[in-house]
């Protein structure tokens, strides 16, 4: 006779923690017979839909299927093994059995699907490849020590030295080593919050120091970008995004979802962007530049061609952008146009995030009112640019020292002259 089966997802709306949570329950019914287990997750009662046996948040919701998938395959397999099942059979088979993953890979493998299933909500598709790295390079490094795999509960902090070391072997620099340790410390604090150890180990490890350098582009460089026009649709394209985020501090997946209606304009009638940022949620606000404001103008022009006459109130859910090809297509053509123009370092759009923050800066404007206009949660993101500035004027002073120096030394008429010329000229910058 076959087997009657039903799985149950409960609360105990009696049992409240004090931080006003309760645990998620399972009850395994087969032939009128039930047994109950935890799910080792928690909900407030306020969020528990008891008709769809589901909460409100969709990770936990997620995982609550994960762990009914896990409850029918122990039925499945203990009834075909065996031949009969029951909820004891079930329930001993499932106890201690967690839902979250226990092994180091197992837990690397959880984390970076649960990052893909976020792409396009909260997450780019650019986090999710980098992230794939840090688990490939994990595997490596547990397959170089011999194991399959690694206990969570036995992990110390000498891992970390070891992994660090991994990467110092091979000649990586010290940026690139600190983004896999950061995926290491991770996934432990991931398995903290899931009480599968009780602290991190890894919370006091030290990182490797190495200065943060950002790259921007001089003035003459941008001047060169702002002016060149490209024949190729897609090079053109990458080409206006980078010379706007230049003017405006966008960042790629901000200017991807910038539509009209971000555009508003003040009681004076200057035009602002007004909007939220893909990677925070934290608002920013900056003044369009001339520059920036003719390239939006002249997106909206190509697009009345394309779509026929429409206003820009009707427009106002239209992407100033349009998605013509992926992000990868783009960040090629962005590179053939910095070789164009004569550029030799690489061209990213980080590139031209960082030139918006070191010019702003240069042109005098509040480190407060960056902050606001880059939306950055933290003003300590926007001092990475007064670094650099400061960096900049005293190499620039050190030059000029040296080469007063080297004047001083073989004094000829001409240098004097030279030297007179060229103070006359600093006296004039600086007034």
């Amino acid at each position: 006779m076959r087997s009657t089966f039903k799985i149950l997802f409960y609360i105990n709306r009696q049992k409240i923690k004090a931080d006003g949570n309760t645990a998620i329950l399972c009850r395994i019914t087969i032939d009128g017979k039930s047994a109950v287990i935890t799910t080792g997750e928690e909900c407030k009662p306020s969020e528990w839909n008891a008709k769809q046996g589901l909460t409100t948040d969709r990770k936990t919701s997620q995982r609550l299927h994960e762990f009914r998938e896990l409850v029918e395959k122990t039925y499945r397999d203990i009834l075909t093994r065996d031949g009969v099942v029951s909820t004891e059979l079930v329930k001993n088979h499932l106890q201690g059995i967690a839902i979250h993953p226990t092994t180091f890979l197992a837990m690397s493998r959880a984390e970076l699907q649960a990052v893909k299933e976020s792409i396009g909500k909260s997450r780019a598709e650019g986090t999710y490849l980098n992230l794939s790295h840090s688990d490939k390079n994990l595997r490596e490094f547990v397959e170089d020590k011999g194991l399959q795999d690694i206990s969570i509960s036995t992990i110390t902090e000498d891992l970390f030295e070891e992994y660090r070391f991994f990467f110092k072997k091979r000649g990586l620099k010290g940026t690139t080593i600190n983004n896999y340790l950061c995926w290491l410390s991770r996934l432990m604090f991931r398995a903290v919050s899931q009480r599968i150890v009780r602290y991190n180990p890894f919370e006091h490890a030290k990182y490797e120091k190495e200065e943060k350098k950002i790259r921007f582009l001089q003035k003459s460089e941008v001047a060169k970008l702002a002016t060149m026009k490209m024949n190729d649709s897609e090079a053109e394209l990458a080409r206006l995004m980078f010379v706007f985020s230049c003017f405006t501090g966008l960042a790629i997946a901000d200017m991807e979802h910038l539509l009209y209606n971000h555009i508003q304009t003040a009681a004076d009638g200057r035009k602002y962007i007004r909007k939220e940022r893909q990677k925070t949620k934290v608002e920013f606000i900056v003044p369009l530049h001339p520059i920036a404001e003719a390239i939006i103008r002249h997106c909206w022009e190509e697009q009345e061609i394309n779509d026929g006459q429409q206003t820009v109130k009707e427009k106002g859910e239209t992407l100033i952008f349009p998605r013509e090809c992926s992000r990868s297509v783009i960040d090629t053509k962005l590179s053939i146009v910095g070789k164009a123009c004569g550029i030799k370092e690489r061209l990213s759009f980080h590139m031209a995030r960082h030139t918006f923050g070191t010019m702003s800066l240069s042109a005098g404007i509040p480190i407060e009112s960056i902050a606001k206009m880059m939306g950055h949660a933290s003003i300590s993101s926007t001092q990475i640019y007064a670094q650099v500035t400061d960096k900049k004027i005293s190499e620039d002073m050190d030059r000029l020292i040296a080469k007063q120096s080297k004047i001083k030394r073989e004094p000829t008429e001409r240098e004097a002259c030279e030297l007179s010329d060229m103070a006359i000229y600093k006296m004039e910058e600086t007034a």
